[in-house]
């Protein structure tokens, strides 16, 4: 979900335990509190200005006094109402100004607290819900919550590690912890069922949510925080602050996103090439077109010139590919995590590791369309008889959307012997090696030695195939 999507979520959850749009505590711990997230003394005063500025009548429904008070800016952090007051209130917070106000300082206030869950490194929406709700009853000024995303973080950082953490740190307010966790924990039951794209989605704005972090001002010890919470360490190895954190970083989306058993967890780059190999998921060829939430390894070596095989310095986390560059995602670009943008087939790719996602999805992926056939495929059906005789070949073509003319030169060109056998071919998907070997009457040893593929079982759509 995008921070919106969760703020409006969270929102409804933390309106559902407090009060209604006509909520008035007279005295809620010193103060009072209003409206439907029981804004509390000083920011209740504040609310309640912007409802007078929008609403006309505001002045002859609170009265000259209240309403003076408020306009002039009065501090509320102490202030208690009574019951006359209370009944003013309640009527302006229901207006349609005094309810548009809320509604918008809602989203506003649990937008804020979902930045800074991220900023204390959780990424799971249900954690991120969670906290939400936490910081709005206890308040932004508690330490506590940072103190019960980190615990949550050593373990699974999801919703139940955060509900556990809670009742490890407070006493306060259990009732409500625990039927916050437990809606929460059903509505993602719900959502839990992902295709293999939205697995990759997943991954990457996992990844996302941590940019900007830097070594500079420490924010990048929460990625390595995580990477080392989880046991036994890969080769038993502690990542420190100073070290280089590439390949922790992607192995941290994969545990912050649930996916470490497709995001292989290493913070060796050669090392997490390895594993990639030793589990059949390492592509070669740096020509192979990746999709987002793929595992591309750099070497600063690389001289341009054919297939690059040394040993990788670097490791980045595909966010996607337009046209023929990729965006790349890092950990350690300049001690930082940031983007970097490189050409398909570019200099410095060392290779590709390809996380296993499609094990990992439990729903199928919604049918595609079968791709359009080329004019020179279409050409020879047509020579062999499956598009039938004039003139019902020519609005059978028309309805498959191919131009009949381009087709019968295409035709007449087989035919006179000027058309001339493919020498590339575009892998489409469920292509398969052995599928297109037998098309183009070639072998899969052939195809294997003339385009460097090292796994025969790997190929993928887009990538460009020398058939000769």
């Amino acid at each position: 979900m995008k921070i919106n999507e969760l703020a409006v979520t969270a929102a409804s959850i933390i309106f559902d335990n407090e009060g209604s749009y006509g909520s008035v505590n007279k005295n809620d711990n010193g103060a009072v509190s209003v409206g439907k997230l029981q804004w509390h003394g000083g920011r209740a005063a504040a609310l309640l200005k912007r409802i007078i500025n929008a609403e006309p009548e505001a002045e002859s429904i609170l009265g000259g006094a209240l309403y003076g008070e408020i306009t002039g800016g009065a501090n509320w952090a102490a202030r208690i109402v009574t019951a006359a007051e209370a009944a003013k209130l309640k009527a302006i917070l229901t207006t349609k100004a005094g309810k548009a106000a809320q509604d918008e300082q809602a989203i506003a206030d649990v937008e804020s607290y979902i930045k800074k869950g991220q900023s204390y490194g959780l990424t799971d929406a249900g954690a991120l819900i969670y906290f939400a709700d936490g910081v709005n009853q206890y308040g932004t000024a508690s330490a506590l919550w940072e103190k019960i995303a980190a615990e949550a973080l050593k373990g699974a950082g999801d919703v139940r590690a955060m509900y556990e953490a809670t009742t490890k740190n407070t006493n306060k307010y259990l009732t409500r912890r625990k039927k916050v966790y437990e809606k929460v924990e059903a509505m993602q039951e719900k959502e839990d069922t992902m295709t293999e794209k939205q697995l990759r989605e997943k991954a990457v704005n996992t990844a996302k949510a941590w940019e900007g972090c830097k070594e500079s001002n420490g924010t990048h010890k929460k990625i390595i925080d995580l990477y080392n919470s989880v046991k036994p360490l890969p080769r038993g190895y502690a990542v420190k602050y100073n070290d280089a954190w590439c390949a922790t970083f992607v192995s941290a989306v994969g545990i912050a996103a649930g996916l470490s058993k497709a995001i292989l967890r290493e913070c060796g780059c050669g090392a997490m090439i390895d594993l990639y190999k030793a589990a059949g998921r390492w592509q070669e060829n740096d020509a192979y077109v990746p999709s987002a939430g793929d595992v591309v390894f750099y070497d600063w070596q690389d001289t341009g010139k054919g297939d690059n095989t040394g040993y990788p310095d670097h490791v980045g986390l595909v966010c996607g590919v337009s046209g023929s560059t990729i965006k790349v995602i890092e950990g350690n670009k300049n001690d930082a995590v940031e983007y970097r943008d490189l050409p398909v087939n570019g200099r410095y790719i060392r290779g590709y590791g390809l996380p296993d996602y499609k094990s990992m999805a439990t729903e199928p992926e919604e049918p595609t369309a079968p791709a359009k056939k080329s004019v020179a495929e279409v050409a020879r059906e047509v020579k062999a008889g499956k598009w039938g005789n004039n003139p019902e070949r020519k609005k059978q073509l028309e309805a498959a959307g191919y131009n009949y003319a381009e087709v019968q030169a295409a035709v007449n060109a087989l035919i006179n012997g000027s058309g001339s056998a493919p020498e590339t071919y575009t892998v489409k998907q469920g292509d398969t090696l052995s599928a297109i070997a037998r098309k183009y009457n070639t072998t899969v040893a052939a195809l294997a030695k003339l385009n460097n593929i090292k796994n025969v079982n790997v190929i993928n759509a887009g990538q460009v195939l020398k058939l000769r």
